[in-house]
């Protein structure tokens, strides 16, 4: 019922603005269409108004228009937008960002994201992807690099502004559109610019989106709904202020993987162990019907795969996957205060947001993984900046408050992890920045920015492991006859779903003592109680379940700043060089001996120029880099310090980023445009180390026998052969950045036909990815060989635009192109796909 509302809301919203406004507008003169060369694009990038082309930082933006074209209605297709931006989504609602090598895969209810989402000037603790934020645009910024004065907060890789359009005082507009198209795919959207009086305006904005899913097991689908209304009033002739409430809901199925195959153990004794490209791992690749792409975890063949194998520590087939669901929602409302106070503007953002999640999904290869958080987040910034003599000035300050509750389940069949947590954030802020007018056309830039976090968590979690008995000699364990571990929120939720009469000693649903010491385990006989059986007598396998109690504060305070020099040396022709760095906050894990890590830090050199051409009908923009990239976190699967899966973020080392950035539009004649980037990036981790506990067993195994699934160097850490505390040092210096490919390129044209009273255009963009690595563990699979895709456009409008039909394909050689790999039960390898082909028809009025 409610999506219905928010569609019948979406056409009410335009249908009544569109009745008031034929009242007003019939006898006026028809709009004249004019052709300028090339765009002027506002923006705010630098808390300030200016034109795209005198911002002198790396910038991408894109507006409303351009998204609409391209398809881009949630953060995953970002990319489309930014080659310099890589968008991941492996499962639920916590998309990874990466630009130019310095991101996450995921994000979750107690991590940081790299780089900054920042909604109409509000900056949002979990960047989830929201389709309210992309309802209504205006524009879409993207900053490429560090942002730490004026952004600040954990932007180490750069900051995501998604800008919406705002009331218009004294206009009385509107807007309806109606996308349909193949999986199914319906959306329609609504918008109404509502004038009340000569002072005060209102903005409506609906939408609600659709589509079965990519995958042919119905997963990666959308059914999405979202609202925004916004008020506009001015406070007399120096001061306004503006309104806003959104809210959002993605439900549906979600995210889904495609398996393409697992990793098999190989004895020591087997000849060419060790020259494998995973050394003691040999790839089983999956069936055909099964790898190909868009497939599923879930369709039938799929599923028969996975019950073929059976690993450790159970080896009892993986049966059972959990169909995945998403039930989201998200809520914000904030507020915007600008006041002229004669010679300086102050303005005022205080902002409320929460985010409610309840999904279940499947990546990385997961029995299931269940999410239930709920996030609040308060913020206040205020910003006042003028001019005093040859100084443009800023200053501001900047105070977040967020608390993350959730309750989290992952289960990889033979173990889970549960966890429960209270995470708390509290961060200020106080930054500057002056410009130097030292002549018209040139200028000193100087900015810093202090900050202070501080976190705590209140956290328990417990790793709860099914281990076989069996040891036979010549073959794999095999405890088919014992079931994988139930799917279930909490562990009391597992638990009670496992058959008593298989725990002959005591059932762990009612002697588990949560009060145990931490890391510790509590052993229970499991399974059918087997008095034939030659290889072992009595039960079949043990659950040993380990809890662990994180419970701590802890805090950084840092200071980042930004020099800068701009030359004008023409009006259209800009050059600068910059230095700024930036930091991202240390954190917490639910992992035992994990628990905390470190912050990392980020300098980046600047040399840009950017240029219009041949009276605005060229522009070239360019820009040369070098970051270096020190106490790197990434958020991974592994192991705890008791051999147990966990997901944790580590600081794995440092990197160095170099390359250039090439972007270009021309106007080659009044009804033809050319535009296209070029981006080469040179990204390499100078070190790249991780500790991994060896899961062998010290008193039987010898050293080497169960190394890391890893294409990196793994060296056996152990001071003998019986060390019961051995691990392996895994080292993956010199490898390629994730996500960092060398050549990025885009290419589009725009061509305008006039036919009289209407007007024809079309348009055709490419883009081109180099090869890359897209998964943690730098295994052949996640080396992924270079795509290109084409998208194409056709629209027929009336001269004055009051409505357009648009006709769209996007991906039309149907790429499949790789976005996540993962490694995950039973060393099942799966991958994650941009979508593949889709194609429809667009009608929008507007008024």
């Amino acid at each position: 019922m409610h999506k219905f509302l928010a569609t019948s809301s979406a056409i009410a919203i335009a249908m009544t603005a569109q009745s008031a406004l034929a009242q007003e507008t019939q006898d006026e003169e028809p709009q004249v269409r004019t052709s300028p060369a090339l765009n002027t694009i506002t923006v705010t990038a630098q808390r300030r108004e200016e034109s795209l082309q005198d911002a002198a930082i790396p910038v991408d933006v894109a507006t409303g228009q351009e998204m609409q074209l391209a398809g881009v209605s949630d953060a995953t297709a970002l990319s489309k937008i930014a080659p310099s931006l890589t968008v991941t989504s492996g499962g639920g609602a916590n998309p990874g960002y990466f630009i130019r090598g310095v991101g996450n895969f995921t994000n979750n209810g107690y991590t940081n994201p790299a780089v900054s989402f920042n909604i109409d000037g509000v900056y949002i603790g979990r960047s989830t992807s929201t389709v309210a934020s992309f309802l209504d645009l205006n524009r879409v910024e993207v900053l490429k690099g560090p942002q730490g004065t004026l952004y600040g907060r954990n932007a180490t890789g750069g900051a995501i502004n998604v800008i919406p359009n705002r009331p218009e005082l004294g206009e009385l507009s509107g807007a309806v559109s109606l996308d349909i198209g193949n999986y199914d795919s319906v959306e329609i959207s609504g918008m109404a610019n509502i004038p009340i009086g000569d002072s005060v305006a209102v903005r409506l904005a609906a939408a609600h989106n659709a589509h079965d899913g990519y995958n042919s097991d119905g997963t990666n689908d959308a059914d999405d709904i979202a609202f925004r209304g916004q008020l506009l009033a001015e406070l007399g002739d120096t001061a306004d202020i503006r309104f806003s409430v959104d809210y959002s809901e993605q439900n549906g199925v979600g995210p889904g993987i495609t398996i393409v195959g697992n990793y098999n153990f190989l004895p020591p004794q087997v000849p060419g162990r060790n020259d494998l490209p995973v050394p003691g791992w040999a790839f089983s690749p999956a069936p055909a019907n099964v790898s190909a792409p868009w497939t599923g975890v879930h369709a039938p063949q799929a599923l028969a795969f996975s019950n073929t194998i059976a690993g450790a520590p159970l080896h009892s087939p993986y049966e059972g996957y959990a169909y995945p669901f998403r039930n989201d929602n998200y809520f914000g409302v904030s507020a915007e205060l600008n006041v002229d106070l004669g010679g300086a503007d102050l303005v005022v953002i205080p902002a409320y947001r929460r985010s409610e999640l309840d999904n279940q999904f499947n990546g990385p290869p997961f029995k299931a993984a269940i999410n239930q958080d709920e996030a609040e987040q308060y913020s206040l910034e205020a910003r006042l900046s003028g001019e005093t003599g040859p100084v443009d000035w800023i200053v501001g300050g900047f105070y977040f408050d967020e608390q993350v509750v959730g309750t989290n389940s992952f289960n990889q069949f033979a173990t889970i992890s549960h966890n429960t947590f209270d995470s708390q954030t509290e961060s200020f802020a106080f930054f500057g920045r002056a410009t130097l007018n030292l002549s018209d056309d040139f200028r000193l830039v100087g900015g810093l920015r202090w900050t202070d976090d501080s976190r705590s968590i209140d956290a328990f979690a417990t790793a709860t492991a099914a281990v076989c008995l069996e040891h036979p000699v010549g073959r794999p364990p095999n405890c088919s006859h014992v079931p994988t571990l139930p799917v279930g929120l909490t562990l009391q939720d597992t638990l009670d779903q496992i058959d008593p009469a298989l725990f002959p000693a005591a059932n762990p649903a009612v002697a588990f003592n949560p009060d145990g010491p931490d890391g510790v385990g509590q052993v229970f006989p499991y399974g059918p109680f087997n008095i034939f059986a030659p290889a072992q007598f009595g039960p079949g396998a043990i659950i040993a379940i380990t809890p662990n109690t994180t419970r701590a504060t802890d805090g950084d305070t840092e200071l980042t700043y930004r020099i800068a020099a701009e030359y004008d040396v023409t009006p259209d022709n800009l050059l600068y060089v910059s230095f700024e760095n930036g930091f991202r906050s240390g954190g917490f894990n639910l992992a035992f001996g994990r628990e905390t890590y470190e912050p990392e830090f980020i300098d980046a050199f600047t040399l840009g120029s950017k240029n219009r051409f041949f009276d605005d009908r060229v522009e070239l923009n360019i820009e040369m880099f070098y970051w270096e990239y020190s106490g790197q976190q990434l958020a991974a699967l592994g192991v705890d310090a008791n051999g147990n899966n966990a997901f944790y973020t580590r600081n794995v080392g440092a990197s160095t980023i170099m390359g250039a950035d090439i972007d270009f539009q021309v106007a080659a004649t009044d009804t033809t445009f050319i535009r296209g980037s070029v981006q080469y990036l040179d990204a390499t981790y100078d070190s790249f180390s991780f500790s991994q506990v060896d899961l062998s067993d010290p008193a039987e195994d010898p050293l080497n026998f169960l190394r890391p699934v890893t294409g990196c160097e793994a060296t056996q850490v152990a001071t003998g052969p019986t060390d019961p505390n051995r691990s392996f040092n895994v080292d993956c210096s010199g490898r390629d950045a994730l996500n960092a490919p060398k050549w990025t390129a885009s290419f589009g044209l725009t061509q305008e036909i006039d036919l009289g009273d209407f007007v024809l255009s079309g348009t055709v963009d490419g883009r081109y990815i180099a090869s890359r690595q897209i998964g943690f563990n730098y295994i052949p699979l996640s080396r992924v060989d270079d795509n290109f895709t084409l998208d194409a456009t056709l629209t027929l409008a009336d001269i004055d635009e009051f409505w357009r039909i648009t006709a769209y394909v996007r991906n039309i050689t149907n790429e499949a192109v790789p976005s996540l790999n993962q490694t995950g039960s039973g060393n099942i390898v799966a991958t994650t796909y941009q979508p593949p082909r889709t194609y429809g028809v667009r009608l929008g009025y507007q008024f």
